[in-house]
């Protein structure tokens, strides 16, 4: 009999491909890159370095004085380096390699559940238990079933492969005799959910070729800006790769495109953010109702509402509990920069781009090889036919919102929201106002005539 966990991939897999799960951009980097290299590092050493607090106190080769001297027996520090001086460059080191607070002791006498680096070199890659539910090797997987794809992919892989930089200079004596081990990511994925056939990957491929196409297009653009900002990038558009095909994926058989209406407004109780907040309450809901939408519709192969299944704990109730597929789309959300406020206890959220992220879209969409501009208009059909953002600059904008639901903002309401993303495009360099009411958008602005 299949037990239980097993029926929950098959559910995961069936449906997305991949389980959803609590993910920080870090997990997910990790996953896509041994996706791409096949290799991680055990890294004991910059582990005991960079790790400077636990939630039960540092412990065996963590605690302080541990660490000093293990540097020292290793010719890495001076004997004469006081014990402050090593804390300070051990909070050095931490701030490097944990910007996502994902890493964690990965050695006795701990047992972490996972632990992710801050990706910017492939030693950095581990293999710990994978938290992103192998969707770094699943987005890698559709990527390389497509020409457009595989030239992203093209592109990643050159982050695997440099001249060491400053980052990796200052934690390359933590490094160093690190010997690389295999990772076969593809068999552990296959163990643990099965093939995606090429009938499967042509679908999904085909699903998503806007958002691919607009990736390629953030490759071409990206050039421009150094490496360590190229791999933010990269992350930012795979992420919000990922975000909209979990949107679309929920809803089977609609027949209808989603529709992610953002506000720029900056007003609490404006009309715009009332339907932003609905619009990612409603998304939130699509996204945790998506196991039964695909039973309904017959492309899960199981009841998930009738079989225990997705049953939590033994309170004696025998309703699922889809809050984590809601959680998973939070968490998605929020880190790639799509929702605000940021804070995780502030549940009342609704879409807004943080400035790097505005910048990445932006950057898959306008053409850095010409030297004429983007109409704003232009611009925000561009943002709803590739990414189904809608901010309101379109004649069709307000009529497409209320065939969706959202009512109570009139065309006064979408241009205003739409003068306030102009404003944000033009505080980060991407856009020019050369007469009123004329907002031209473009990768290098200072080549507008």
């Amino acid at each position: 009999m299949e037990r239980r966990t097993e029926r929950k991939a098959r559910a995961h897999f069936e449906v997305f491909g991949y389980e959803p799960e609590r993910m920080k951009p870090a997990h997910f980097a990790t996953g896509f890159f041994l996706s791409l290299t096949g290799q991680a590092f055990e890294n004991r050493r910059l582990n005991t370095v960079a790790v400077t607090r636990a939630k039960k106190g540092l412990l065996g080769d963590y605690v302080p004085e541990a660490v000093a001297q293990r540097l020292r027996d290793d010719g890495l520090i001076s004997d004469y380096l006081e014990q402050g001086q090593v804390e300070l460059l051990r909070t050095q080191v931490n701030g490097v390699v944990n910007n996502d607070d994902a890493m964690y002791p990965a050695f006795a006498p701990y047992r972490p559940a996972g632990n992710d680096y801050t990706f910017f070199t492939p030693q950095l890659l581990t293999q710990e238990k994978r938290k992103d539910g192998f969707s770094g090797h699943f987005v890698a997987q559709v990527l390389a079933h497509t020409e457009v794809g595989r030239r992203v992919l093209e592109w990643s892989r050159l982050f695997t492969t440099h001249t060491p930089d400053t980052l990796e200079l200052l934690i390359e004596p933590l490094l160093a005799d690190e010997q690389a081990i295999a990772h076969d990511i593809c068999d552990q994925y296959t163990t643990r959910f099965g093939d995606l056939e090429n009938a499967r990957l042509d679908e999904i491929a085909a699903m998503m070729e806007s958002e691919t196409n607009a990736l390629d297009r953030l490759r071409c653009n990206a050039v421009a800006y150094s490496r360590y900002r190229q791999t933010r990038f990269l992350i930012i558009g795979l992420l919000a790769w990922l975000l909209s095909y979990l949107i679309k994926r929920s809803s089977p058989g609609s027949g209808r495109e989603p529709v992610v209406f953002f506000d720029f407004l900056e007003q609490k109780q404006g009309r715009t953010r009332i339907q932003s907040k609905a619009c990612y309450a409603r998304l939130r809901g699509l996204v945790g109702q998506a196991y039964e939408r695909h039973f309904g519709a017959g492309t899960l192969s199981f009841d998930p509402l009738s079989d225990g299944t997705f049953v939590k704990g033994n309170n004696g109730s025998n309703q699922p509990d889809f809050a984590f597929l809601e959680q998973h789309f939070s968490d998605l959300a929020l880190r790639v920069g799509y929702a605000q406020p940021r804070a995780n206890r502030v549940n009342d959220k609704h879409f807004e781009l943080q400035p790097d992220t505005l910048r990445v879209l932006a950057l898959s969409l306008l053409d850095g090889s010409l030297h004429d501009a983007l109409p704003l208009d232009d611009f925000c059909r561009r943002l709803r036919e590739e990414w189904s953002i809608l901010v309101g600059a379109n004649p069709s904008d307000l009529q497409l919102l209320r065939d969706h639901g959202y009512f109570g903002l009139d065309e006064e309401d979408l241009r205003a929201n739409s003068r306030a993303l102009a404003e944000r495009l033009k505080g980060l360099n991407l856009a020019v106002e050369p007469s009123d009411g004329l907002v031209l958008c473009a990768t290098r602005v200072e080549a507008i005539v």
